[in-house]
This record gives structure tokens, C-alpha cells and sequence, in this order.
């Protein structure tokens, strides 16, 4: 009988151990939803702040996460939906539209073809609302796990994350180097080089008037004159430079200027005014650092990186 009622003893402590833990792990539960409520309340107040309207934003957070999220390795996208609010990936996982489908690669067209499916909008709308989303996940997230993101990314993906507003668009003219230096054809490699340091450049347009024939760089010096044996004091420029010359046009935005950069692996275009004279040179890095400028807080060495330069 005494260990019986030990026992009812101990069993009625046990319960009542129980009952007071019951309050304690409702208030945990509570205050849990309570964060994630008020951390989701914030990533909606940014998209609002971007100009994405409330109503719209839970559609286009899972459409835009969702195409994303095809384009990034699991492992990638597992680490990025750990920084986010459980509201946000909870949206993502009740996409019946992408789950379980296999990792892809596609180009900034591509994806924003998939979110204007998805949404039933223009292409232009599409841009704007994955801009909005995908620069307002990137402010979620730490400096070192949105630089594995975006290093997964080509670079014409990757400005989406960096351009909030396509309203706020940055023209060629504004971020372009002007008061180009150039040479001329019959101009020797030595003479170029001296150009060169002293204004401290490196890529040179070769003209014959207002006519652009090519670019040498310090590279095409080096590696196809110099390695070769050539004589610089008396090889003119026409035999190192570099023949196709890519550009575009002062009046075009840094967007179509990235995608061409990444088309054509290259790190710089000349830039010309619609009578075809030449402006300016725009460079790969003057392209990152106009993106910083207008965008707090960016990773400036996950734009450069996995780029293969021509020269």
C-alpha cells in the first residue's frame, strides 16, 4: 500500500510537472508566432516600399521565388530559406507549380518569361516585380550567404537583385567613361604603351578618323606582339589590335548593357551616339560600381564572380 501510494504520489507530481509546463510552452509557441508574424510584417513593408502593392506581393513573393529556386542548386536554395521569414518560405513550398522539379539554367529572359506565365502579367510588370522581390529577399539575407547566391547567377540575373526600381534605370551615358584617348593604325606599339601609362589605361579604340577599326589593350601587347618576338618601336598598331569591336549605343540603360557583357564574355564596350561617333568606354567594374551606388549594402566581388573576360 506505501508503494502504491508512493506512486500515485509521484504520478500526481508528474501531472502536475506537466500542467505547469503546458503554459510555458504555449507562451514559446506564441511568442515564435509572434516573430514570424512581425518579421514577415517587415518584408512586406520593404516590398511595399519598392512599390509592389500588399495585395499583389504574396503572389509575386511565390512566383518570383519559385522560378528562382529552379535556378539555384538545393543546397543553395535550403541555405537562402533559412534566412527568410518562415511566412515567406511557406509561400514557396505551397507552390504546387515548381515543387519537386529538377535544377535548370536559363538567362534573365527566361525567367522573367516563367514569372510572367505564372502571374498572368506583361514582361515589363514581370520585371519590376522580381526586381522589387528578389532585392528585398537580398536585404534578408547576410553579406556571405546573398554572394553564394548570387555567384550561382550569370550576370544578367544577378542585376535583378540590384535594381529595385527599373523606373530608376541608369542610361549608358551617365556611368560611361568619356573623353575617350584613342590611336591611330599606323601608331607603334611602343608609342601606345607610353599612352597608355600615362594616362593609366589599359584598352585603347583604334581610329582612323571618325571611324572605329578596333581596341588594343595592354594584353594584346604583350601576349600577341611582345611574347611573339615583335619588335615594339616599330610594329604598328594594325597588327596586335583586336578587329570586332563591340558597342552600343550613349542613349541605351546598363541593363541590355550587362546582358550583351555576359552574351559575348567580354568586359567593356565602346559606346556611340546614333551618328555612330564614338563617346565613351563602358567597363564591366564601372557597371558594378553604379549598381553599388544605388543599392545599399551590395557584395561588388559577387558581381565579378565566375566572369571569363575575352581580354
Amino acid at each position: 500500500m506505501a508503494t502504491q501510494g508512493k506512486d500515485i504520489l509521484q504520478g500526481s507530481g508528474l501531472e502536475q510537472g506537466s500542467k505547469h509546463q503546458e503554459p510555458v510552452r504555449e507562451g514559446r509557441a506564441q511568442r515564435s508566432e509572434s516573430r514570424a508574424a512581425q518579421t514577415y510584417a517587415f518584408f512586406l513593408r520593404d516590398l511595399e516600399a519598392k512599390g509592389l502593392e500588399r495585395k499583389l506581393a504574396e503572389q509575386a513573393i511565390q512566383a518570383v521565388l519559385c522560378v528562382m529556386e529552379r535556378r539555384l542548386m538545393s543546397d543553395e536554395s535550403r541555405h537562402m530559406e533559412a534566412q527568410l521569414p518562415r511566412k515567406v518560405v511557406a509561400l514557396v513550398k505551397r507552390c504546387s507549380e515548381h515543387q519537386d522539379l529538377p535544377y535548370e539554367k536559363f538567362g534573365r529572359e527566361e525567367f522573367l518569361h516563367r514569372v510572367t506565365a505564372h502571374l498572368g502579367i506583361s514582361a515589363d510588370e514581370a520585371e519590376r516585380i522580381s526586381c522589387a522581390v528578389l532585392s528585398t529577399v537580398r536585404e534578408h539575407l547576410t553579406p556571405g550567404e546573398a554572394e553564394d547566391v548570387l555567384g550561382q547567377l550569370p550576370f544578367e540575373l544577378r542585376t535583378l537583385w540590384f535594381q529595385p526600381d527599373p523606373s530608376s534605370r541608369l542610361r549608358i551615358s551617365e556611368v560611361m567613361k568619356k573623353g575617350v584617348e584613342w590611336v591611330e593604325p599606323h601608331e607603334t606599339l611602343k608609342a601606345v604603351a607610353e599612352k597608355m601609362r600615362t594616362h593609366n589605361i589599359g584598352p585603347m579604340p583604334v581610329c582612323e578618323g571618325d571611324h572605329v577599326l578596333g581596341i588594343i589593350t595592354d594584353r594584346d601587347i604583350v601576349i600577341r606582339a611582345v611574347c611573339q618576338g615583335w619588335d615594339p618601336n616599330t610594329t604598328p598598331v594594325s597588327a596586335a589590335m583586336t578587329h570586332q569591336v563591340e558597342s552600343i549605343f550613349m542613349d541605351e540603360d546598363l541593363g541590355e548593357a550587362a546582358r550583351r557583357m555576359d552574351a559575348k564574355q567580354i568586359r567593356r564596350l565602346l559606346v556611340m551616339d546614333r551618328q555612330g561617333k564614338l563617346v565613351g568606354i563602358l567597363s564591366l567594374k564601372a557597371i558594378a560600381e553604379a549598381l553599388g551606388e544605388h543599392t545599399a549594402g551590395r557584395p561588388l566581388k559577387a558581381i565579378n564572380r565566375s566572369w571569363q573576360p575575352m581580354h
